[in-house]
This record gives C-alpha cells, sequence and structure tokens, in this order.
C-alpha cells in the first residue's frame, strides 16, 4: 500500500506541475488581451484594471477578420481533400496489400516520407510552386494533403486491418453491392473514431502552420494566414503587446473549440489506428 501510494503521490504531482504550467501561460495570455500595452508592462502578472476590448476592437479594424477567413478556408479545404483521398486509399491498400505485392510497395512507398525531413524540401517546394504559380490558398492546400498522407494513410490502413474485419466486404458483395457502395455506405461510417483523430490532429497542424504559409503565401499580403497576420502584426507593433496577446486568443479559442467537439473519438482512433 504504501510503494501504491508514493506513486500514486507522484503521479498527482506531476499532473498538477504540467496543468501550471499548461494553463498558466494560457491564462495570463487571455488576461493580457484585456489589458492596454501600459498596464502589461507595468505589471504582467497583475489582472486587468480596467478591463478593455480595445486590442479586439484595433484587430478587426486593421484586417484580422479576413486573415480569420483565410484560414478558416485553408483548414476546411484542406481537411476535406484529406478526409476524402486518404481513407479511400487505405481501405484499398489494407484490403490488397496481403494479396498483391504491388500494393505492399506502394505502400512502403507512401509512408516513408515520415522520415524525410522538411528542411530538406523546403526550398525545391518553395521554387517549384512558385515554378508552376501555384503560390496560393490552392496550392497550400495541395502540399498539407501531400505532406499528411504518410502519417495518415498509416493511421487508416492499421485501424481498417485491426478493427473492420473483411467478412463485412464480402456480405456486402453477396447482398449486391459493389466496391464502391461497400466503402461510402459500410466502410467509410465504421471509420468514425479514425476520422476524428485525423480531423484533430491535422486540423490543429493546418490552423497553427506557420512555415508553409511562410514560403508560399507571404509575397500577397491578402492570401495571409492568421499565423502569417500575427507575425507580421507583432513585427510591426513590435512595442505593442496588448493587440497581440488578443490575435493569439482568437487562434487559440477557434481550434480549442474543435478539439473539445471531437476529442472523445480521439483516444480510440489513435490507440487501434497504430497498433500495426
Amino acid at each position: 500500500m504504501g510503494e501504491k501510494n508514493n506513486r500514486n503521490f507522484w503521479s498527482y504531482l506531476l499532473l498538477v506541475s504540467g496543468g501550471i504550467l499548461i494553463l498558466l501561460p494560457l491564462l495570463y495570455t487571455v488576461l493580457s488581451s484585456f489589458k492596454t500595452t501600459k498596464q502589461i508592462m507595468d505589471n504582467f502578472f497583475a489582472w486587468p484594471d480596467p478591463w478593455t476590448l480595445d486590442n479586439y476592437k484595433r484587430l478587426f479594424s486593421d484586417g484580422i477578420g479576413d486573415y480569420f477567413l483565410n484560414s478558416t478556408i485553408v483548414t476546411i479545404l484542406s481537411i476535406v481533400v484529406v478526409m476524402i483521398f486518404v481513407p479511400m486509399a487505405a481501405y484499398s491498400i489494407a484490403r490488397n496489400m496481403s494479396k498483391k505485392k504491388a500494393y505492399s510497395i506502394m505502400y512502403l512507398l507512401l509512408i516513408l516520407g515520415i522520415f524525410v525531413p522538411f528542411q530538406v524540401i523546403m526550398i525545391p517546394i518553395t521554387v517549384m510552386m512558385s515554378k508552376l504559380g501555384w503560390a496560393n490558398i490552392w496550392g497550400l492546400v495541395l502540399l498539407y494533403l501531400t505532406y499528411v498522407i504518410p502519417q495518415t494513410l498509416f493511421l487508416y490502413v492499421g485501424y481498417i486491418k485491426m478493427s473492420i474485419p473483411e467478412g463485412l466486404d464480402e456480405a456486402a458483395q453477396i447482398d449486391g453491392a459493389n466496391k464502391f457502395t461497400t466503402y461510402f455506405k459500410i466502410i467509410f461510417p465504421m471509420l468514425k473514431p479514425m476520422h476524428a483523430t485525423t480531423l484533430i490532429i491535422n486540423a490543429l497542424w493546418f490552423w497553427n502552420d506557420f512555415m508553409l504559409p511562410l514560403l508560399i503565401l507571404n509575397k500577397d499580403s491578402k492570401l495571409w494566414t492568421l499565423p502569417l497576420f500575427q507575425y507580421n502584426y507583432t513585427g510591426q507593433y513590435f512595442n505593442d503587446y496588448g493587440p497581440s496577446f488578443a490575435s493569439y486568443v482568437i487562434g487559440i479559442i477557434t481550434i480549442t473549440i474543435v478539439y473539445l467537439i471531437f476529442q472523445k473519438n480521439i483516444i480510440a482512433g489513435m490507440s487501434n489506428g497504430a497498433v500495426k
């Protein structure tokens, strides 16, 4: 009992310590968004006195709504494209890789992208997209699809092999369903936990990503995503902390809401999808 209580004590201590390290900076980020820059400089840890919405009003007058919309469009388009193509490819590979060697080779080639550092291909990708005239939102969506295929395909294939028996396909074929009907009517709905996992993991990246938008969209300020706006805004008004903190809060709240909606299915999807 003493050893068990000791383990519980250290577990609770680590949990509380981790919670403080995560929540405390978040709390002061939110509080600082309601303070003037002078109040932040005078005492960063003090509560707003008085509370003010001027930082948010200034952000919207400076056009943050347009950049928020750009981030929303990029994130939604990227998620939709990923959710259409990757599960379909994963289903085909999972059902055929043990029967046909070509599918196994294709699968291995696709997941090898996990081991390619972004820094290695960063400059070639930028030059290529510029030469092709794809340095825009559509080009960025295409790049996101390319980069998420290895990890997302790996999770989907593992989930299908572990959680969806091939007997369902055979039963559907006996009832007269073709491959497309089987996939869209039976398999795709059963992938709900993995859909939720994929959505939140990728949406977090798409929404918060800075490097790819910097390389692809930074030439045209009208195409900036929210992280790009925050970067350039902070650089332009380096000593004006109030609006900067307000912009961080706007970015945090949106993706937090998405996470809270889908977080129930994440653990099941991750654990089953990563087994194989």
